[in-house]
């Protein structure tokens, strides 16, 4: 990067840290500081939910994948992401703000009882903090390739940035960097594309140079066949309504049931549409960047590193245009992943406060006592993250960002969002069955993985499987109280808008 680059970082900086300051002004309080006063507006709430579903990890794992792997990269995230949020708008947004919740961890004392609300708080704060380090560490690749910095001192000075933006202004900060970053993005995004498809003569003829598996939707030899997708769609319909906690925030502070299905809805379509302007220029490395790819089958040459795909391009590009694109560019990414980060520790912190700290707290605590401990929570689990991000780096065996965020994915997600998801469909769950599917499938997970490391749709599928059946096996066999039969219906008549 050349001064001017320098610049518009350090200008880019200084409106983060004006926005930030702002945002404190109206996160007085735990409900505003977790959950923006329930008053986020719908669009807003769309756009950050949008943005705070991918990070620099997209930039670098996935368009790193997407350059050998063509066009089945775009319906593995961008069409699951989709067909996710038509889904959630349906059954899961709405429901999440007649809640009138600070965590999406709170309602399950009400749901099935304290043990299972504290079990899935631990088990999913515990589990959450190698994939936000891996979320650090692709920032850092990106900062790396595009400063020729080391990349150590990159994550360490992100880390702290990072943690201290949302120490200072909550969830209203992270929203509004969403704001921002999305319009920078897509402006500096839609240059870069548009310089791309003229430099290789345009959409078809993209693909007409490429090999033909690159223009499939699914593609086997990537490592990308139709299992993969399908196991991952499941993986990501509980991901994105919900099961990853700083999403399900969005429709949590969103006051109003129809303004979140509005919120579900618009953030779907531009998860259909804006990725392709990230996976174009990847896409078309091959091509654009040939020395660092097979000619005949496209893949990566030995010694380089695909996570690099995007960033590379996008520099040759931006530099050859006009000074302080790429230092906006950077910008922009780093904006990304911050704001994907720190939704999840506003989240994590949110969970601790109030479902662990407060529950377990035999004396009432003041708001500002909550607040307090929301604060230092932050503070705790942002230090967590950046020493997770360090352990990344300095791990020779960690893999590429790309698979690595897969597994964890898949480790994280299903045996935690079950019972929090299928708790506000399935009338009949029980605690024995929700807890059940939390060690059951963490344990199938564990097993399978083992016997079948390279076989995501098997160790992922598999631990669905055993997760479900013992949630809904247990929910049809057992019977519960009459005084819990009346709870249960009673917190029913709310989350579906029905009149008591």
């Amino acid at each position: 990067m050349g001064t001017v680059d320098y610049v518009v970082v350090f200008l880019y900086a200084i409106a983060m840290v004006w926005l930030a300051l702002v945002a404190s002004r109206r996160s007085k309080g735990t409900d505003a500081y977790f959950a923006a006063g329930h008053a986020l507006p719908w669009w807003m709430a769309a756009i950050s939910h949008h943005v705070s579903g991918y990070s620099a990890v997209v930039f670098v794992g996935f368009a790193g994948k997407a350059a050998s792997a063509g066009l089945s990269m775009w319906m593995l995230f961008s069409v699951p992401c989709f067909i996710a949020m038509m889904i959630g708008a349906k059954l899961w947004a709405p429901r999440w703000s007649r809640l009138k919740v600070l965590t999406p961890v709170q309602y399950l004392e009400e749901r099935y009882g304290v043990s299972v609300r504290i079990a899935v708080a631990l088990s999913g704060i515990g589990v959450k903090f190698i994939d936000l380090g891996i979320k650090l560490y692709a920032i850092a690749i990106v900062v790396q390739v595009s400063t020729g910095w080391e990349r150590t001192p990159i994550i360490i000075v992100g880390g702290v940035v990072t943690c201290l933006y949302v120490l200072i202004g909550g969830l209203w900060a992270t929203v509004l960097t969403d704001l921002v970053q999305f319009a920078v993005q897509f402006f500096l995004s839609i240059i870069v594309v548009t310089a791309v498809l003229a430099a290789v003569g345009g959409w078809g003829s993209m693909w007409d140079q490429l090999p033909e598996a690159n223009s499939q939707l699914f593609n086997p030899d990537a490592g990308l066949p139709i299992e993969f997708w399908f196991v991952y769609l499941i993986v990501v319909i509980f991901s994105y309504n919900g099961g990853t906690w700083g999403l399900a925030q969005r429709f949590i502070a969103v006051g109003d049931a129809r303004d979140t299905q509005k919120a579900a809805l618009l953030s779907g379509a531009l998860f259909l549409v804006y990725p392709l302007v990230i996976f174009v220029p990847a896409w078309s490395a091959p091509l654009l960047m040939p020395e660092f790819f097979d000619p005949i089958t496209a893949a990566p040459i030995a010694g380089f590193d695909p996570d690099q795909t995007y960033v590379l391009v996008a520099k040759q590009i931006l530099q050859s245009m006009a000074p302080g694109l790429l230092g906006l560019l950077v910008c922009s990414m780093f904006a990304a992943t911050m704001s994907m980060i720190d939704s999840d520790i506003n989240s994590l912190a949110a969970v601790f406060t109030k479902d662990v700290w407060e529950r377990g707290h035999k004396q009432p605590l003041t708001d500002a006592q909550l607040t307090t401990v929301g604060r230092l929570a932050t503070l705790a689990f942002g230090t967590a993250v950046l020493g997770a991000a360090l352990a990344v780096d300095g791990s020779a065996g960690i893999g590429k960002v790309f698979s690595q965020t897969v597994q964890l994915f898949a480790a994280i997600l299903p045996p935690v969002a079950i019972p929090l998801m299928f708790g506000m469909l399935f009338k009949r769950a029980t605690v024995r069955g929700a807890l059940g599917a939390l060690v059951g499938g963490f344990a199938a997970f564990a097993i399978l993985k083992n016997i079948y490391p390279d076989s995501f749709a098997i160790y992922t599928g598999g631990e669905m499987i055993v997760a479900s059946i013992i949630f809904f096996g247990d929910g049809f066999l057992s019977r519960r109280t009459p005084e819990k039969e009346a709870e249960v219906e009673a917190l029913f008549e709310r989350i579906e808008g029905r009149p008591s």
